[in-house]
């Protein structure tokens, strides 16, 4: 599929409507789906021969389902099961089997039938989709500010001298409580006073490349993560306020790509190229379990902010959910494309954003599993994201823009000043302004309303 067509059809299944190539009408089951639903699938899945108990020759037994459910929901095309049969996406098995995958014009016209909510007829109205994630922000879960002001006392070391060849942005993050953003680099994370735009120097990480910053939620405590691919993989936790180190956790045999503190600061998870997910008890610094179920590189990880699930997600699509005390019950999310390169928990823990690997932002309700919200967000892969206290989303991509975006999917406003991909994304402490990394070493503080630039500074320096 092309990038127009692609991006054409996602943007229409955000408003639920999405037309038919040839008519230009919404596509319905009796003339557009049940031909190649008996071309396809019908072989196994009929009246009289319902393999797994689906029949995919009347809408009501599609609706009905078979052994696992429904077989269609009106709305975001991943949530169907036929979709993702039919479209070779996550866990589902390939329909049909041992087959050739069906032709891409007739799975792109059921996904577009799915998103017009499954009309029986032309003169059908179809089904109204379901609202899945309350745009409004729950307040009473977002947590309390500290209750000293978080303040760098100590003096921090000069920077590194910038170097002939600037290195990508690949660690970024802001404190939730302070104006205060850290940038990563090989071997030390830079720490910049966004209220006066000053530099206020370097925390060392001599353990190699820094491919994760993250503030606790507490504001308190800063996890610097990463290591030197192929040999060696280790998280370090920062005391803000002293710049001291509180523990080194992990020993890992590859770098570090995803790491997370959890919330009450008890448990460091962290992942990378071992597809492994590899949680440490903060106070002995012992192995607490490892989560096995991924498949390739695992790109991203986040506590919820309750502290009771971890997220994780992988190059090759998937997300899984597990509980964060023990690891059990792993839960696979499907409908992620072209891989997960981040994730971001919504602040009342209602929502879980994704950045894939095929440009699009995906918004998921973590407790049924399934999709509330899709769109195009970059013209190639989506490379990061982040929510903002009041539930807006910002995203990076490699098509060097980063963007901001309503809870579902209006675009509000976008940063296209960068020089590269834009690796690392966030929100200022009061949602004002947006910072994009990008693949120069530059980052961009731009207003989220506008996306106006407000500064710009890299690792090493400040600029106007």
């Amino acid at each position: 599929m092309t990038y127009m067509r692609r991006s054409f059809i996602v943007s229409l299944m955000v408003i639920g409507s999405v037309v038919a190539e040839s008519s230009g009408e919404v596509p319905h089951y009796d003339e557009h789906v049940l031909p190649i639903l008996r071309e396809h699938c019908a072989q196994c899945h009929r009246a009289d021969k319902t393999s797994a108990g689906l029949d995919v020759t009347s809408l009501a037994a599609l609706e009905k389902g078979g052994d696992s459910g429904p077989a269609v929901v009106p709305g975001v095309p991943e949530n169907s099961p036929l979709y993702r049969a039919m479209a070779h996406i996550g866990s589902e098995s390939p329909m049909p089997p041992d087959s050739p995958k069906i032709a891409t014009a007739k799975v792109e016209l059921v996904a577009a039938w799915i998103a017009g909510g499954l009309k029986l007829t032309a003169a059908d109205a179809g089904k109204a989709r379901k609202q899945l994630v309350d745009i409004a922000v729950d307040t009473t879960a977002l947590g309390k500010s500290p209750e000293k002001p978080i303040e760098i006392t100590a003096t921090l070391a000069a920077p590194t001298p910038p170097r002939a060849h600037a290195l990508p942005v690949m660690a970024l993050a802001a404190n939730p409580w302070a104006p205060l953003v850290a940038v990563g680099s090989l071997g030390e994370a830079v720490l910049h006073d966004t209220a006066t735009g000053s530099r206020l120097g370097a925390i060392a990480f001599p353990e190699g490349e820094l491919r994760v910053l993250r503030f606790s939620r507490s504001g308190e405590v800063l996890l610097m993560a990463g290591g030197r691919p192929t040999a060696s993989g280790k998280a370090v936790l920062i005391d803000v306020r002293t710049a001291k180190p509180l523990a080194s956790l992990g020993d890992d045999f590859d770098v570090v790509l995803a790491a997370d503190i959890s919330p009450d600061q008890s448990l460091v998870a962290l992942a990378g190229p071992e597809k492994l997910v590899r949680v440490y008890k903060v106070a002995d610094g012992s192995l607490a379990y490892t989560i096995k179920k991924h498949t390739d590189f695992v790109t991203a990880i986040q506590f919820s902010p309750d502290g009771t699930t971890i997220a994780s997600g992988d190059r090759a699509g998937g997300l899984f959910l597990a509980t964060a005390a023990d690891g059990s019950n792993p839960r696979l999310l499907d409908g992620v494309i072209g891989g997960v390169a981040d994730l971001d928990w919504r602040r009342d823990g209602k929502a879980l954003a994704v950045a894939a690997g095929d440009g699009s932002v995906l918004v998921f309700e973590p407790v049924k599993g399934l999709i509330a919200a899709k769109w195009q967000a970059h013209e190639t892969g989506a490379t990061a994201v982040a929510y903002s206290a009041d539930g807006r989303i910002v995203s990076g991509g490699h098509d060097a823009a980063a963007r901001v975006w309503s809870a579902d999917g209006k675009k509000i406003c976008e940063s296209a000043e960068l020089a590269g991909s834009a690796f690392r994304v966030t929100f200022s402490t009061d949602g004002t302004q947006a910072f994009a990394g990008d693949w120069s070493g530059m980052v961009r503080e731009f207003a989220a309303d506008s996306g106006k630039t407000v500064r710009t500074f890299t690792s090493t320096a400040t600029m106007p």
